[in-house]
């Protein structure tokens, strides 16, 4: 698989139909809440098909008791698309979850992203007031369904690894990178003057290795 990801964390919502696709196949959406070795939580959303061993979990659960509170152990994608809101571009990041298993104790990472993907934007690099170096990074991951499509995953890098990046990866280079999917809060300034709190999901990477591909062998 070149898109993985593992969460373990307790469900916040009850799952709610989010979409319907061409074929007339409904997705179901919910947030897990996934905690940090630090302490910090990730309120991550995942979407679930209908008609899945994925949903049929989520129904057993909810003929058995309640859902919400449940501790799950999710494995899947990362899955991207574009959304139109407001007059502005926004990237949708989810976890498209193809297996879910209720787990009372975890003792694993709780939260691990493995992808390959090719560096689609010009790396962007900015400072924080506290001098850590963060290196911005899309990467375009091409799906394994079929369908010819791709998802692009927004990454950030950190400090020594942010400089290397920025120094050594070049437009279209394919890198596994290794992480986390975090969320993150932040304000947007409208053109209006005003301001509007935000959530943005990105992949933390911790470490990433050039991968050789046909086109550049």
């Amino acid at each position: 698989m070149n898109n993985y990801i593992l969460v373990y964390g307790e469900v916040l919502d009850y799952p709610q139909q989010a979409s319907i696709d061409k074929s007339g196949n409904a997705y179901y959406k919910f947030n897990l809440a996934v905690t940090r070795n630090s302490g910090i939580v990730d309120i991550l959303p995942v979407i679930v098909q209908e008609d899945t061993k994925s949903f049929e979990v989520l129904a057993d659960i909810d003929e058995e008791g309640e859902i919400i509170g449940q501790k799950l152990l999710v494995s899947g994608e990362i899955r991207t698309r574009n959304l139109d809101v407001k007059e502005h571009s926004k990237v949708d990041v989810s976890i498209r979850a193809f297996n879910i298993e209720v787990r009372e104790e975890y003792l694993g990472k709780t939260n691990q992203v493995i992808i390959n993907g090719h560096i689609c934007k010009g790396i962007c690099t900015r400072e924080t007031p506290r001098g850590i170096k963060i290196a911005d990074v899309t990467l375009a991951v091409n799906r394994e369904d079929g369908s010819k499509q791709s998802d692009y995953i927004p990454s950030v890098m950190w400090n020594g690894t942010a400089i290397r990046a920025t120094e050594r990866l070049n437009v279209g280079e394919c890198i596994e990178a290794t992480g986390r999917l975090q969320s993150r809060e932040y304000i947007k300034k409208l053109g209006s003057g005003e301001e509007e709190p935000r959530t943005a999901f990105e992949l933390s990477v911790n470490s990433y290795e050039p991968l050789k591909t046909k086109e550049t062998v």
